[in-house]
């Protein structure tokens, strides 16, 4: 018994210097050799563009394994393909193969009919209704022409533009790109005046119009789309001049966001000086008037009340203590804003009694059914720092017939206007609420004008909050306050269809990597894998044999 252990071991070593010294060991090890790299090289050829010469040298090196293989055995080549175990790598050979093309099938049925479900929680990876919109009705074809210098690596711009373009390309049969390299074409930059880049330029096959940009967003290049088709955008104008809240590079009180957000909904928004141009252009959809703190003269005041009279539309956002003239346009139509701040007990943020909240599940929003307006209807929660009051001069049941004020937002009544907004508090003197605080006019003259008078003219619509606070950079992104704002813009332009709750926007986030580990990352997870499931199993199948 002693001597069984060294007789295993010699005849283990035996059996494994007679399988060295047979031509059929190095048969079967090159044919499983030859079996690996043409994997290996296969694998290389789809993973890596840049590989595709070493993964032809791999492949060439597995072919001439087999047929070497062939050539060393043939006669052992035979029996393992007629035996037992070559009917079964016959029967796994076939079995994979099948598989691979029944997945290059369904890959082709999936790319012949793309259906795409994008599982974001904020659905950052999905055109926005407006985008859709543009292009299902675009009429004319456009190409852009993505002006993109080609380098060594990834271009994490181009991917973007990419990206969205495709995008736009599959959603619309009158779109399509194409990427040019400038410094390889100077003919074709030189022929659509590309002299920085990288630029993408959008052309109308048509009219040969062009429009370039150099963002590479949504925006633009519906921005562009519609500007080289000679599509008009509506015109939104922010009124500047007197302390409103405009574009001021991302400051708290800055409308920097707003303003993007009108931009997506594919506004053209610009300023408005009436100091300097003295009229509201009649190509204005809307009007912007956002936390004024300075007076305006006569004639702006003539020039806003005839906008008004002429059936224009505007979006107040007046705060507390608001400029005369601006709280007399309102007095006008029977309206006028308070100048103490509004504290609610129940409602608020986080305890700040002087910043009351608007919710739904406390039925301070109207929504269509209730108001006939729908600019509510997605909104749960809203709120709004040191708002005011909307006070009606004159009781809603003594408004002439062409004037009507329906309101939207309120506070819950255990609100009060504050007289000491540095020490908070209900006393007996304050009064108690619930207080308007968002609202819609809709009318066809003046107060004192009489109703026959009247009758005839386009109805103007504006849409009034007490506090400018929750439509700035501070506060745009907080709860529903953005789509309140936007909503409110669309229902004013006539956009309804565009009234909705919009993806919120979220940073970009990426996996920042060098060369090396970005090679690592290809290398281990492409080629490492399905090399060493084949190791083992020809390790597995060397032991069991």
């Amino acid at each position: 018994m002693s001597l069984q252990p060294d007789q295993t071991e010699e005849s283990y070593l035996g059996i494994l210097l007679s399988s060295v010294k047979s031509p059929g060991f190095w048969s079967i090890v090159s044919g499983g050799g030859g079996i690996a790299a043409l994997v290996i090289g296969g694998a290389i050829n789809l993973a890596f563009d840049s590989l595709s010469s070493l993964s032809l040298v791999v492949l060439l090196v597995g072919a001439i394994l087999i047929f070497l293989a062939i050539v060393l055995s043939p006669r052992a080549i035979a029996i393992f393909l007629v035996g037992r175990r070559g009917r079964y790598g016959t029967n796994v050979a076939i079995m994979t193969i099948a598989f691979f093309v029944i997945l290059l099938v369904v890959n082709f049925l999936v790319y012949q009919n793309p259906t795409r479900i994008d599982t974001t929680a904020t659905r950052i990876f999905t055109l926005s209704p407006q985008t859709i919109r543009i292009l299902d009705e675009m009429s004319s074809p456009v190409v852009a022409n993505a002006f993109f210098v080609e380098t060594a690596t990834a271009d994490v711009s181009k991917q973007q533009a990419e990206d969205l373009l495709n995008e736009f390309q599959r959603r619309s049969d009158n779109f399509s790109y194409r990427f040019i390299d400038p410094e390889l074409n100077r003919t074709q930059a030189l022929k659509y005046d590309v002299r920085t880049y990288p630029t993408i330029v959008f052309e109308d096959v048509n009219s040969g119009k062009l429009q370039g940009i150099v963002r590479f967003t949504e925006q633009e290049f519906v921005t562009g789309i519609l500007v080289a088709s000679d599509v008009e955008q509506k015109k939104v104008r922010v009124l500047i001049g007197h302390g409103e809240s405009s574009q001021t590079d991302m400051a708290d009180t800055g409308l920097d966001l707003a303003i993007e957000g009108m931009q997506r909904d594919n506004y053209r928004v610009l300023p408005l000086n009436l100091k300097q141009d003295g009229k509201i252009p009649e190509d204005t959809a809307l009007l912007v008037i956002a936390g004024p703190d300075k007076d305006i003269d006569d004639s702006e005041f003539d020039a806003i009340a005839k906008y008004v009279v002429s059936g224009g539309r505007i979006l107040a956002l007046f705060d507390p203590g608001v400029p005369e003239g601006f709280n007399v346009i309102l007095a006008t139509y029977g309206l006028a804003i308070g100048s103490e701040p509004i504290a609610d007990a129940v409602s608020n943020v986080g305890g700040e009694m002087l910043t009351p909240m608007l919710q739904k599940a406390n039925g301070q929003l109207f929504n269509k059914a209730t108001s006939g307006i729908g600019i509510t209807d997605e909104i749960s929660v809203s709120f709004f720092p040191e708002v005011g009051a909307i006070n009606a001069l004159v009781h809603k049941d003594d408004l002439p017939a062409h004037i009507k004020f329906t309101e939207i937002g309120i506070t819950t009544p255990a609100s009060w206007l504050e007289t000491d907004s540095d020490s908070p508090g209900y006393s007996n003197e304050e009064i108690p609420g619930p207080f308007v605080v968002a609202g819609v006019l809709e009318t066809q003259g003046l107060i004192s004008e009489a109703p026959s008078l009247v009758s005839s003219r386009k109805a103007a619509k504006m849409v009034i909050f007490s506090d400018s606070d929750f439509a700035t950079n501070k506060y745009f992104h907080s709860s529903d306050n953005s789509d309140l704002f936007l909503n409110s813009v669309n229902w004013l332009a006539d956009d309804y269809e565009l009234i909705s709750i919009r993806p919120k926007l979220v940073p970009y986030r990426e996996l920042v990597v060098n060369s090396r580990e970005r090679d690592f990352i290809k290398w281990s997870s492409w080629v490492l894998p399905p090399a060493l499931a084949i190791i083992l199993g020809i390790f597995v199948w060397w032991r069991r044999r």
